[in-house]
């Protein structure tokens, strides 16, 4: 289990190593809420449904669409604060409302939650983990019978 505890912490420090990078993490608050949570079959990762957002972007609000809590405009107000910028919230909110985000726009795939998850990492550590199991296996079979 420790190759699968190391593949979620390597995970979890490489998304937010990409975000940081990219210039993505303004208030923190996104990559602060990403956790490596046991489970009784191994590991989680959880993080903040606006996780999604830094890889794909925010697409156009659709008519209908309930009021978020807290709402674009207080979500673009703190982030205009963190990155010291001093545009008009309601502009930035209406344009993403109309049109969605620049990295949505741009077809997303930011790359902050891809590359960490891809599948030749994943396969590795899936072999790892195969190999302590099947090396724990043969030990406790063959062990007994060594010892007759």
């Amino acid at each position: 289990m420790a190759a699968l505890l190391s593949y979620f912490n390597t995970v979890r420090e490489q998304i937010i190593a990409i975000a940081t990078e990219k210039g993505m993490s303004a208030t923190g608050k996104t990559l602060a809420s990403l956790e490596v949570i046991p489970t009784e079959k191994g590991y989680e990762l959880h993080a903040s449904s606006s996780i999604y957002f830094m890889e794909h972007g925010r697409g156009p609000t659709h008519s209908g669409a309930a009021e978020g809590n807290p709402n674009l405009v207080e979500i673009i107000e703190d982030w205009l604060e963190a990155k010291g910028l001093s545009l008009n919230p309601y502009a930035v909110a209406n344009t993403i409302h109309k049109k969605g985000t620049k990295l949505y726009r741009a077809g997303g795939n930011s790359g902050v939650l891809s590359i960490p998850l891809n599948l030749a990492t994943l396969d590795q550590v899936f072999n790892e983990i195969s190999a302590y199991w099947m090396e724990k296996a043969t030990s406790e079979i063959y062990e007994p019978i060594n010892n007759l």
